[in-house]
């Protein structure tokens, strides 16, 4: 059979070891294991179709994952003889976060690639089936957990550049004295983001900006209104040379950006009334409102050490 490398076989944890981050990667939650589960089951229809000839045989999904995990670990099946669904079902729930880790790697693998299927059945984007794939890595965010798939491939949040460079930079700067209602307003938008709570999440990653720059004019000394816009904290930057006068050209874009970017995705979709018809926030757009947020907090923060 092809082989099929697992996750673990993949990943070495240890050079990650105590780093600031606001995922786990060390968790497998109870929880998460039966909504897996759950869609996996919506996912590969019933535990047994009838086969003339040879009656009840069980899900050849089931079958597959049952056959690829334990081949892969070099063990019997963890469903038994007959790779009975139930029973790779039982196992999981009660694996070591590392074998479970592995499992639900199988298993999304599995799920993806069945989307993929559907999705050539269908002529156009709006007929096919929502992408269950994309609840599986709602429920990991949801549970905590850093993972997420990437055609069809378990990987790691922090083994992304962006979130490695940007986010986990970010939390550790605003970690210093100073900066605590910034922190806690960043790590509240993730809590908002891994809750599905998109529209609360911009929302929040905007105050952590604007807290940023508070923050660093409280430590400067330097004087603002504080009831500001974003557009008149960056004014009181400029005005401070939070940035060198000579870099305003090479940053004329990062500041229109912060006057315009991440503020007009909270004025736009998070901060006013929505009317008569509820406004949804696309994870998509969550996303990059969160991570525009982290790379301006460090430019902010870093500029700020760097400024006399």
């Amino acid at each position: 059979m092809a082989r099929f490398d697992l996750f673990s076989k993949r990943q070495n944890d240890a050079e990650k070891a105590g780093s600031t981050d606001i995922y786990r990667y060390d968790i497998v939650p109870a929880a998460f294991r039966t909504q897996l589960l759950n869609i996996a089951n919506e996912q590969f229809g019933e535990d047994k179709h009838y086969r003339n000839g040879t009656g009840f045989i069980n899900n050849k999904h089931w079958v597959w994952v049952d056959v690829t995990y334990s081949h892969e670990k070099g063990i019997g099946p963890v469903g038994g003889s007959d790779h009975s669904p139930g029973n790779v079902r039982a196992s999981y729930k009660s694996m070591d976060v590392v074998d479970a880790i592995d499992m639900t790697e199988v298993i999304g693998f599995k799920i993806n690639e069945i989307d993929d299927d559907l999705a050539r059945l269908y002529r156009t984007r709006q007929d096919r089936p929502a992408n269950r794939i994309d609840e599986v890595d709602y429920r990991l965010r949801e549970a905590g957990m850093g993972y997420q798939f990437e055609s069809g491939r378990l990987t790691r949040v922090d083994s992304q550049l962006i979130h490695q460079d940007i986010v986990k930079p970010a939390l550790s700067l605003l970690s210093r004295p100073g900066f605590e209602g910034a922190q806690q307003e960043f790590l509240n938008a993730h809590a908002h983001y891994r809750s599905g709570q998109n529209k609360e999440a911009v929302a929040m990653a905007a105050n952590a900006l604007e807290s940023t720059f508070k923050a660093i004019f409280v430590i400067k000394s330097w004087e603002y209104n504080k009831g500001s816009r974003i557009s008149d904290l960056v004014k009181v930057a400029k005005l401070n040379a939070l940035w060198p006068t000579y870099l305003d050209n090479s940053f004329d874009q990062l500041v229109a950006t912060l006057q315009n970017g991440l503020p007009k995705i909270r004025d736009n979709d998070a901060s006013h009334g929505q009317g008569s018809t509820p406004k949804e926030v696309p994870s998509y757009l969550t996303a990059y409102a969160l991570h525009l947020a982290a790379s301006k907090i460090v430019f902010l923060v870093a500029a700020a050490d760097a400024a006399t």
